[in-house]
């Protein structure tokens, strides 16, 4: 990429999150976001089609980032335990970002878009499961649970946090294994 064009690009990210911090999404402007990164309003169109094209565009490199910190995400079957701290620790590492990009009530279209992506690779290596209802919501618990339990009591213990969900994920996969799909 030009390194024109990468600098550009540079300014508007870092004018959207600094605006992102203090305001709503639909109260940030595409005037005031080129004012603040010192752009045209046309340079930003050249790059996004509007202020929710580059949200939305940042909220898909954030998932593919936390997505790749997860290193082999089917392990959540073999090795609960150590993937449940792979999956706290890339949500930890990227918790700035998540808190500007999915604030409030839109943590909910994260956590179901690392499910989306975590299932595809996981039914890739368990391909008996895809079907599985048990096996289904066992995963849905397990990533969204994991991601919402951390989040609401990480910030206070980490490490009894990540223990607990550690332990429960355990047993509900060793549940999910033991039983027929129904």
């Amino acid at each position: 990429m030009d390194l024109r064009v990468q600098k550009t690009k540079n300014a508007i990210i870092n004018a959207f999150f600094s605006l992102r911090q203090s305001k709503p999404i639909n109260r940030i402007t595409v005037t005031e976001l080129a004012k603040k990164a010192m752009i045209s309003k046309a340079t930003f169109y050249l790059h996004y089609k509007d202020i929710y094209d580059l949200s939305e565009q940042l909220q898909d490199e954030l998932v593919s980032d936390i997505i790749k910190e997860i290193p082999c995400p089917e392990k959540i079957i073999t090795e609960t335990e150590k993937y449940t701290h792979h999956m706290i620790t890339a949500f930890l590492s990227k918790i700035s970002m998540i808190d500007i990009l999915f604030p409030g009530e839109e943590r909910n279209r994260l956590a179901s878009r690392i499910e989306y992506y975590m299932k595809k690779e996981i039914y890739i290596r368990f391909p008996h499961l895809k079907d599985n209802i048990k096996a289904d919501i066992t995963l849905t618990f397990l990533i969204q649970g994991g991601f919402f339990a951390y989040s609401e009591f990480g910030k206070t213990d980490f490490d009894a946090a990540q223990q607990c969900i550690g332990e429960l994920s355990k047993l509900a996969v060793e549940h999910m294994l033991s039983v027929k799909n129904q």
